[in-house]
């Protein structure tokens, strides 16, 4: 897959949504779940072994739901005030990674955007290896970077955040299935936060 690709995989997939990883749990209710990172709901690790606890728990969830070796789609957005140059990338302490997409938040949501707002989403495209991540997953749960991880050919879309992973399944089914496999991780609360 290519970046110009994966927009137009996502315009199929999900086209009830943008490519914005905090809105997705709204809008794919249905099919989504929340793993916390750390026993107890605790949101930041405070000691080495919470990392551990953190990356061995988060690893394990992503090489079951897509494998070693497998392609995704590491993505994240920028919020701008300005409209950026289409020829973008943007270099982060995880790589280079290509702008492939600005939404005109101000045309698509008037109601919720009355100044100029755009929101610039960037992407690489990789093969999954658990081990080269291990520093990106300790980077979003300290709130320090911000990415997701979309695997077109498992259908599913992983969200790390400062606290735990949100999960978009392909199926309510499937996503059943993984709730009750990894029912020791999730939310006691009644709405899955």
């Amino acid at each position: 897959m290519k970046d110009a690709e994966f927009i137009r995989f996502w315009q199929k997939e999900y086209p009830d949504s943008f490519p914005i990883k905090h809105e997705l749990k709204w809008i794919y209710k249905n099919r989504w779940l929340r793993i916390h990172s750390l026993p107890e709901s605790k949101r930041y690790a405070e000691t080495e072994n919470q990392y551990e606890t953190i990356l061995d728990r988060q690893k394990q969830l992503i090489e079951d739901l897509i494998g070693e070796e497998t392609e995704v789609v590491i993505a994240y957005g920028h919020y701008t005030d300005y409209l950026t140059n289409d020829k973008h990338t943007d270099q982060t302490d995880f790589g280079e990674y290509n702008k492939v997409l600005t939404i005109n938040l101000t045309e698509e949501r008037p109601d919720e955007y009355e100044v100029e707002m755009y929101f610039d989403i960037f992407a690489k495209i990789e093969k999954w290896q658990s081990d080269s991540k291990n520093e990106m997953l300790r980077a979003i749960a300290d709130d320090e970077f911000q990415a997701m991880f979309i695997c077109p050919s498992k259908h599913c879309i992983i969200a790390p955040y400062d606290g735990g992973v949100d999960i978009i399944m392909d199926s309510t089914e499937n996503r059943d299935k993984l709730k009750l496999k990894y029912k020791d991780w999730i939310s006691e609360r009644e709405d899955g936060l």
